[in-house]
């Protein structure tokens, strides 16, 4: 199977790509910049460009077609224009990957792929369902031969689920290894599905060349459902360090001037979910998340631990949160008294 992979050296991608790239039977490309190949599969055939280059790509793959393509890196209509120009007639499949924050949450708690699109929070999402459309659409008058993925947050060895941080995770590590305060919107009780970027893998390798799922969407996600305190309690645990948690409302929080909270909090995570996973176990009977999050989190510090180099600290941010939490907790000695 001839197979294109966009990107390819991500949180998300990178399994996917060496777990393709491993099998013999796989003739596997992966187009991107070039700047962090060696994470790849020795058997990959690297095509060194920018996808958002349309003319330089259709000049590199002008002889080419493939069986499948899948862009880890779409995320705008311009962009979905784009790759419906540069792959129609050369790909039997393409594979978009969208997000769950596509969905309507407002009202709902349980989604399958059959779930109304709609967040009129988040950018991000608005900016993938806007994808789906134009593919779908593609499908339709063009028989553009389109599957959509919809993965919830997926993370890795150097990346995990965090409810506020800075530039990085280490951030929030760092100021719990200090045994500081943590910043966790709203009560911390709200459930979110976090998937191992290995599990996810499982489930998406089953999609790739099956004529089966062009024109239909997947839900690719765990089905452990874990709350913002369990985690930072695992991590909490795992550090050997007491659970000092400040909760703060996600409305309050969305004001951010300084972090695009009303983005990523206000646009996702301050929303319970739970998904189904019936559809995709029809394409993948045996995807079973391996990796639940206390062992990911621990496998996340264990790297940390050897790769000390990106124990990046962040004054800045360690800074805001003590401006916050100092205003926060002077701020609520006043409603008290009210109270």
């Amino acid at each position: 199977m001839k197979i294109l992979i966009i990107g390819g050296t991500g949180t998300i991608s990178t399994p996917i790509t060496n777990a393709l790239a491993k099998h013999t039977h796989n003739e596997v490309y992966v187009l991107n910049r070039g700047h962090h190949n060696e994470r790849l599969h020795p058997n990959i055939i690297p095509l060194v460009g920018d996808i958002h280059d349309k003319e330089a790509i259709a000049s590199l793959i002008k002889e080419m077609t493939f069986d499948t393509v899948i862009n880890f890196i779409l995320f705008t209509p311009a962009q979905a224009y784009d790759n419906i120009a540069l792959f129609k007639g050369k790909t039997k499949q393409f594979i978009f990957i969208s997000t769950v924050v596509t969905y309507n949450h407002d009202g709902a708690v349980c989604f399958n792929e059959e779930h109304p699109l709609g967040n009129r929070y988040s950018h991000y999402g608005q900016g993938k369902q806007a994808c789906e459309e134009i593919f779908r659409k593609a499908y339709q008058e063009q028989g553009f031969p389109i599957t959509i993925v919809r993965p919830s947050q997926t993370y890795s060895n150097d990346r995990i689920p965090l409810s506020i941080k800075g530039k990085n995770c280490y951030s929030v590590i760092k100021r719990m290894s200090e045994e500081k305060e943590v910043i966790i919107h709203g009560d911390g009780n709200s459930l979110w599905t976090c998937t191992h970027a290995d599990d996810f893998a499982k489930g998406f390798i089953p999609l790739v060349g099956n004529p089966n799922t062009i024109n239909e969407a997947y839900q690719i996600v765990s089905d452990e459902h874990v709350s913002w305190n369990m985690i930072y309690q695992y991590l909490a645990k795992l550090l050997n360090v007491p659970f000092k948690p400040i909760y703060i409302t996600t409305d309050l929080l969305s004001k951010s001037k300084k972090y695009s909270l009303g983005e990523s909090i206000q646009g996702d995570k301050q929303f319970s979910h739970l998904f189904d996973t019936t559809k995709i176990k029809q394409i993948a009977p045996d995807f079973d998340c391996a990796i639940p999050i206390e062992k990911g989190l621990a496998m996340y510090l264990d790297y940390m631990e050897k790769h000390p180099e990106l124990k990046q600290a962040d004054a800045e941010f360690d800074q805001w949160c003590d401006q916050v939490i100092d205003a926060y907790k002077s701020a609520m000695k006043n409603v008290e008294k009210v109270l």
